[in-house]
């Protein structure tokens, strides 16, 4: 049977005994339902994890010890990182759940000039804190450990000077050259999508400046949500990580 996992930063550290969070301690109890002396893999996001075992647990809070050797993960050979807009809140949690379990490193999360009116007034920094949350939680769910970076900026040219010597493939209905896969021949990659209303002339414009590759997904208009996750998963497959 497998084992439960739960995320705490401490697993790795000198001590052998040490409390998780409330969220943590919730799910711990709430959702898994496990009790005094049941075991847990603890991950803490930087590529080590460890069997623990329940010392004691209640709502607010809950200690643990651990009882393995640290185990600690090799970093991805390949990088996968994207630049992301704010859409509609359960679509963008979505997104995001998903392109973790598919094996994206890295987010950059902007806010679009041609932003869903649904979420233009709200605070972006709301919708933001909580994807940490969802992150986390797909980390747990699908095995890796290691929680991709994240950032958040005001606007996508602010996006692009947080872009290293990676190679940027930008997706938009209007560009003419087709994506092949195939013809990738670098591991370092990062995605730039739009909102659900595209990008504006003046994001056009910077990223053309910018010189990165503009590229066709698909003859069909695929939803802002859908995009990522369609892409993620040709390149993971290109990389022999599907």
């Amino acid at each position: 049977m497998r084992i439960h996992r739960i995320y705490c930063k401490s697993v790795s550290e000198t001590n052998s005994v040490f409390k998780i969070d409330q969220v943590q301690s919730l799910h711990l109890t709430k959702v898994l339902r496990l009790a005094i002396n049941d075991e847990v893999e603890v991950f803490d996001g930087h590529g080590s994890s460890a069997i623990c075992k329940i010392l004691e647990s209640n709502r607010s809070s809950a200690s643990l010890q651990r009882v393995s050797d640290i185990k600690t993960d090799k970093p991805a050979t390949n990088r996968l990182g994207f630049v992301l807009p704010f859409i509609k809140k359960e679509n963008f949690h979505f997104m995001i759940q998903k392109l973790c379990e598919i094996g994206a490193t890295e987010f950059i999360f902007y806010k679009p000039d041609l932003i869903d009116q649904s979420i233009a007034k709200k605070d972006l920094s709301k919708i933001y804190s909580k994807s940490e949350e969802v992150i986390i939680s797909a980390c747990k769910q699908c095995g890796t450990n290691f929680l991709p970076i994240t950032s958040f900026v005001s606007s996508l040219s602010d996006a692009t000077k947080k872009l290293d010597q990676s190679t940027t493939y930008v997706f938009d209905v209007e560009a003419n050259d087709n994506f092949d896969v195939s013809l990738v021949e670098s591991n370092n990659i990062f995605v730039i999508t739009g909102a659900e209303s595209g990008f504006s002339e003046s994001e056009i414009n910077h990223m053309y400046e910018k010189d990165f590759s503009f590229k066709l997904l698909s003859k069909n208009i695929l939803r802002a949500e859908t995009a990522p996750l369609v892409i993620a998963s040709l390149f993971q497959n290109h990389f022999d990580k599907i």
